[in-house]
């Protein structure tokens, strides 16, 4: 056990003559790994679009769930509503439509002014902070909706959570608001992608925002 002291300190004043020796090499070696901006946005990009398909899944397995507890079934739509009897078709979307309403209008209120939400407004004229509280509030409403049979989509909640988890991250990155406005561009995109299984659809729709991003 009295060694271990003694080959410890053999081993960091080894460590520490090696760096000594060598601490010009490894600066530049640093130097030729540093991430350029540009390198270092591709790289956010490609997590960013991980994060689009993730979102885009646990939501669709969240409609499944909702599907499944209001409906008896899950999966294609037309296919449940052909196994409920009609009293059943007309009540159960009904009741999802005023629940969802009921979220919405209640969480709103609860969660108190959060500011603009607009994924538009966001990057054109804001500081791309989006707030997490009242996307989830909206994502729980259309989820209920959606669940219970209501004929609107899913993309726009996907996109929509999407574009907030990534600038809610650069928020606690502390990043600054062009970065900011450019992750919510990526997450918006990615989450379109996902949604509709469209890449190269998601890939253009950053090109159609203004470039308030690049500023």
């Amino acid at each position: 056990m009295d060694m271990w002291p003694d080959a410890l300190h053999q081993i960091f004043t080894a460590a520490a003559t090696l760096i000594r020796r060598h601490w010009r090499g490894l600066l530049s070696i640093r130097e030729r790994l540093r991430f350029s901006e540009e390198a270092f946005h591709l790289l956010l990009a490609g997590l960013v679009g991980v994060v689009g398909g993730i979102t885009n899944l646990v939501f669709s397995l969240c409609i499944d769930l909702v599907q499944a507890l209001s409906l008896g079934h899950s999966g294609n739509l037309i296919e449940i509503a052909h196994n409920l009897a009609p009293w059943q078709r007309l009540i159960i979307p009904g009741l999802g439509g005023i629940v969802g309403g009921l979220v919405l209008y209640w969480g709103l209120r609860l969660v108190g002014p959060q500011g603009s939400n607009n994924i538009l407004e966001a990057v054109v004229a804001g500081d791309g902070r989006l707030r997490m509280r009242s996307a989830l509030v909206k994502a729980t409403s259309s989820l209920v909706s959606i669940g219970t049979g209501a004929s609107i989509g899913r993309e726009g909640s996907i996109t929509q959570l999407a574009a907030t988890l990534v600038s809610k991250a650069g928020q606690l990155a502390d990043w600054q608001p062009y970065r900011l406005r450019l992750l919510v561009a990526c997450g918006a995109a990615s989450g379109m992608a996902a949604a509709y299984n469209a890449p190269v659809a998601g890939a253009v729709l950053p090109r159609r925002l203004p470039s308030a991003i690049l500023r």
